[in-house]
């Protein structure tokens, strides 16, 4: 998680359009933005990066936890999971066995269809919110 500060109209929000794929295509820009090495159109920017308006939008409805599994279902984890299964064959052909606990960690990421996982318990700790995870808007 990045956190970008600067006075107002020094261009904050306008890199972290660009470095999201939100700038107005009209827009003319030069140069050339890449993520570890590739290019926007090798990958799909909107399930690596995100950029929060100064403006609170968020539906205050839901839980921190439910918030965060909102977003981690929108960003889907088909290409998790198919990724683990070509890298579990390929420890196979090179005969490479894997410490058990990473394994059994990377396949429980992977999971599919769980209202929640343990990657949003990561979360919730590495952010210091393991107390807030049924925390919402004081008006539920």
């Amino acid at each position: 998680m990045t956190l970008l500060l600067g006075p107002p109209s020094s261009g904050k929000s306008t890199l972290m359009r660009a470095l999201t794929g939100k700038l107005d295509k009209s827009l003319k820009v030069s140069g050339s933005i890449t993520y570890c090495g590739h290019a926007f159109s090798e990958f799909y920017p909107e399930r690596t990066s995100a950029y929060v308006s100064q403006y609170d939008l968020h539906n205050a409805e839901m839980t921190v936890r439910e918030t965060l599994d909102f977003s981690r279902r929108c960003l889907g984890i088909g290409a998790r999971y198919d990724m683990l299964a070509e890298l579990t064959s390929r420890e196979r052909e090179a005969g490479i066995n894997p410490d058990p606990e990473i394994d059994a960690y990377m396949k429980a990421t992977a999971v599919q269809g769980h209202e929640t996982n343990i990657i949003t318990d990561l979360t919730l700790k590495c952010l210091g919110l393991t107390f807030a995870p049924i925390t919402s808007s004081v008006m539920r």
